[in-house]
């Protein structure tokens, strides 16, 4: 299999299609802080909501991710797929965003903390999401049981089963 054709698979567009979800929600957090900032106090206090909902938006991201995933892919499959796209979009979050976004660019120390505090929530999101999935049964092991589970009892009780 070439490269290209690894890049074109049709699972693909959700893997870019996330990515740039959780990359636009910082970039657009820290522009709309970045603009807002006039040095008061009341400007730092918005800035610091707009942060925060920045956060969580990425973290409602990351938990779809985990759904859209645990939902059509097996449990193997998901963190080879899902880990790519968190390092990408917390490496770009921290590294580039501000750059784009015009503000102050965070100290070393600064960066560092952001790689390790993004990284670990969109980890924890996207298993979020798929314990979700994993409690409604909806997940494809949830599935399979079931569909085991109704074979089973097929086999057991084919009277029962027909009348169903």
């Amino acid at each position: 299999m070439t490269l290209f054709n690894r890049l074109l698979m049709p699972h693909w567009p959700s893997i870019y299609g996330f990515a740039l979800a959780l990359i636009a929600s910082n970039l657009v957090g820290r522009i709309i802080a970045g603009r807002l900032d006039d040095g008061t106090e009341a400007t730092a206090d918005t800035g610091e909501l707009i942060g925060l909902i920045t956060y969580l938006s990425m973290a409602a991201v990351a938990i779809a991710a985990g759904i859209w995933w645990g939902v059509r892919r097996q449990r193997g499959e998901i963190v080879p797929e899902l880990l790519p796209i968190f390092v990408v979009a917390t490496l770009v979050s921290v590294l580039l965003n501000p750059v784009i976004a015009r503000i102050d660019y965070p100290s070393v120390d600064g960066i560092f903390s952001q790689i390790v505090l993004f990284f670990a929530t969109l980890v924890v999101s996207g298993f979020v999401g798929y314990l979700i999935v994993m409690a409604l049964g909806v997940d494809q092991y949830g599935r399979q049981l079931k569909a085991t589970e109704a074979a089973w009892e097929k086999k057991a009780n084919p009277a029962k089963a027909a009348a169903a």
